[in-house]
């Protein structure tokens, strides 16, 4: 019987001792501002200028389904608020990102506090 409390004793200490304590992760619940501006062939739609916070981890693409009636084909944005692009006459959706051609499409994209983003709906020569 001695030996068996020991035993309990010894498993209970080294299971007491190996546990380790999760520490606290805390999340960052810091949001961002940025503008999205949406025009077709320059002019704004409706309710197509929104300043907003979000989360700083979110791609551009995730941003814009949330905010807008967003849809795509293979990650590139076909159609925002019911204006579509058109293929057969070479008009489609395109970005800048603080008034410079972004560096990667809307699904790579991270935006950082301020950023301004136009997407317009147009003709490519």
């Amino acid at each position: 019987m001695k030996k068996w409390f020991l035993l309990l004793f010894a498993g209970a200490t080294l299971t007491a001792c190996g546990t380790t304590t999760e520490t606290d992760t805390v999340e960052s619940t810091d949001t961002i501002e940025v503008t999205l501006n949406v025009t077709v062939e320059g002019e704004l739609i409706e309710e197509g200028s929104i300043t907003t916070e979000v989360d700083p981890n979110e791609f551009l693409l995730e941003i814009m389904q949330r905010e807008f009636d967003v849809e795509d084909e293979n990650k590139f944005i076909t159609s925002i608020n019911g204006h579509e692009q058109d293929v057969a006459n070479n008009e489609y959706w395109l970005f800048d990102l603080n008034g410079e051609m972004a560096p990667v499409g809307a699904h790579e994209l991270k935006l950082s506090d301020g950023d301004v983003v136009d997407f317009n709906l147009a003709g490519l020569e």
